[in-house]
């Protein structure tokens, strides 16, 4: 049996740079439904053969809005023209022109809603987005009265 660490990947895969990720990272609005049947769908595919697909799912429009804001697709952004990668988050904030406090945060939470991984080397933490795209699916329908209107 193989070894594990805590995240389920085994050893050989404990640095996120030597997993293997599609060029796409696809964004959605879901129901938890429609992530279920998405996630069964995909463990289908991977079955057969097929790479699996990276997906991050969101409960709601505002949801969605809350954390991919301007200055968080701007950092995203950033990671896709250093080749996925920053030195550090310092050296990220330093080309963002930003205070290291609010793109350490930034990364953070980015990385908790796995839109990016964050890498430790030594003292650093490097920002790693593997994608080259992210394509945001969001469907809008009529009216939905449990989604609260998001800040303009």
């Amino acid at each position: 049996m193989t070894d594990t660490d805590h995240d389920g990947w085994p050893d050989k895969y404990r640095d996120p740079r030597d997993r293997p990720h599609p060029d796409t990272l696809r964004v959605t609005v879901e129901t938890f439904d429609e992530m279920r049947e998405a996630t069964v769908d995909a463990a289908d595919a991977i079955a057969e053969g097929d790479a699996p697909p990276a997906v991050v799912s969101f409960a709601t429009v505002g949801e969605l809005r809350k954390i991919l804001t301007d200055r968080r697709i701007e950092l995203l952004r950033a990671l896709m023209n250093t080749d996925g990668a920053a030195e550090s988050i310092s050296a990220l904030a330093e080309d963002l022109d930003r205070d290291y406090r609010t793109v350490h945060d930034d990364v953070t939470l980015l990385a908790d809603y796995g839109l990016v991984f964050v890498v430790d080397e030594g003292q650093s933490k490097r920002p790693y987005l593997p994608y080259k795209r992210i394509h945001l699916d969001v469907e809008l329908v009529g009216n939905d009265p449990g989604e609260e209107p998001a800040p303009a």
